[in-house]
């Protein structure tokens, strides 16, 4: 019985084997679709990733740019930049050297996602009018208030903010990003003093009822001359005791800027739009204007004689002596860099903040470049004539041996340190906190 029971065809070995081969088959293949639909799921988010890399690192690249051309009234910037523009264009990111978000370090995005289909654009808007509280981007391109241009592509308020919105698209994926940016501010460390000079002549000889006409009270006056060893000593200082104070010290003394900083307080004159490139020149009310906190004056040898049609306001000068009428306030002094060449005031007002002659210290200029030689004793030794009641409530600097000719009626120079916290370039620019978010894909 047993002999035939193992020569019988019958049984059911081999439908258990084929219904376990089904079902192996039947989870093999769900774990593929699992395997598959991971891999898709994972390739999509790494799309997504890269496209907010992207649009993070195409906002950091706008942000970069605008750290070194700020945006102006004389110098908008376009409605939007996009991949298409060219490297050239000062205004909008390099698309070749684009910035990562994270590190800071240049990256040209083309990896694999990135080179098979990336886009990109941003847009640059002022933070006044509808966006001053929030960016909306379906504000974002309405006219603003004050703003000369539609949309508001520059600085139309003045605060050193601006937003930045990106938008980019990897492989289909859109991401969308806003962030206001603001341009921050960098001390300069200079030398302190409240009179340099090659050297000092007052051409007034009488006194001011016990005022000095020059007061750096808590500070120095000092001349690279040396009166004991100039002929004549007047040729190197020129005053009656009582006129200056302290009386002035001679020594070696180095120029208040560095080129390094003349290079970087001129590109924010030019961004600030307080850059004349040549003599000052009158605005639209027929007045000389030297307000701001950084005034560059580049090549003027044959100063006008700026008279008392200048822009000032009302002030409060620590000496009766000086006039009310001033150019910035104590609250917010100035600097003005006459880089090249010569001054000539003759007016009765004040001016708050660092006067400073640099005469060529960097070696830009020019011919004749620097003036003076050592001595005081011809028109060409000097650099910047003072008279008619103008005055300087802050300090003044003059390079090299360039000399300083102080006139009459009333006080010239009152030392104050706080004029020294105006001399300010401007750096990087940065994130403002809590401002960074991520908009709706297609918004704006």
């Amino acid at each position: 019985m047993i002999r035939n029971r193992l020569r019988q065809e019958e049984g059911w070995v081999l439908v258990t084997a084929m219904l376990v081969l089904v079902i192996m088959l039947g989870i093999g293949a769900g774990a593929l679709a699992l395997a598959d639909r991971g891999t898709h799921d994972t390739r999509q988010q790494r799309e997504r990733e890269s496209a907010l890399a992207l649009d993070e690192g195409v906002l950091y690249a706008q942000g970069f740019v605008l750290a070194s051309n700020w945006p102006t009234a004389d110098d908008p910037y376009p409605a939007s930049c996009t991949e298409v523009d060219l490297p050239t264009n000062s205004e909008c990111p390099n698309k070749l050297t684009l910035s990562k978000a994270q590190g800071g370090a240049s990256a040209n995005f083309q990896d694999v996602d990135h080179a098979a289909d990336a886009q990109w654009t941003t847009k640059v808007r002022d933070n006044g009018g509808a966006l001053n509280a929030a960016y909306d981007p379906a504000k974002a391109d309405l006219a603003q208030a004050d703003c000369s241009v539609t949309p508001c592509t520059y600085d139309a308020n003045g605060d050193k903010r601006m937003w930045v919105q990106s938008r980019s698209l990897v492989r289909g994926k859109p991401r969308n990003v806003v962030a206001l940016l603001q341009l921050e501010e960098l001390p300069e460390a200079v030398p302190q003093a409240g009179v340099v000079a090659g050297g000092i002549d007052v051409s007034n000889n009488g006194g001011h009822g016990g005022t000095p006409i020059i007061d750096a009270s808590g500070s120095q006056v000092i001349v690279r001359c040396d009166p004991a060893t100039t002929t004549p000593r007047e040729a190197c200082l020129d005053y009656v005791p009582g006129q200056i104070s302290p009386a002035p010290i001679t020594g070696a003394q180095p120029n208040l800027m560095t080129p390094e900083q003349l290079a970087r307080l001129k590109a924010r004159a030019i961004s600030d739009g307080r850059y004349y490139p040549g003599c000052p020149t009158k605005n639209a009310s027929n007045k000389y204007d030297f307000n701001g906190q950084v005034v560059w004056i580049e090549n003027c040898y044959s100063s006008p004689n700026v008279a008392n049609n200048n822009v000032t306001t009302t002030c409060v000068p620590p000496s009766s002596s000086m006039s009310t009428r001033c150019v910035n306030s104590a609250a917010k002094p100035g600097v003005l860099i006459w880089h090249c060449g010569v001054s000539d005031l003759q007016a009765s007002f004040t001016y708050v903040g660092v006067w400073y002659m640099a005469n060529n210290s960097d070696g830009t200029c020019p011919a004749p470049g620097a003036l003076g030689d050592g001595k005081c004793d011809t028109d060409s030794d000097f650099v910047m004539h003072t008279n008619g009641g103008f005055g300087v409530w802050g300090a003044l600097n003059i390079d090299g041996q360039g000399c300083l000719d102080v006139g009459s009626n009333g006080l010239q120079v009152k030392f104050n340190s706080n004029a020294f916290n105006s001399i300010m370039s401007y750096g990087t620019v940065g994130l403002v906190q809590n401002t960074w978010r991520e908009l709706r894909a297609g918004a704006g």
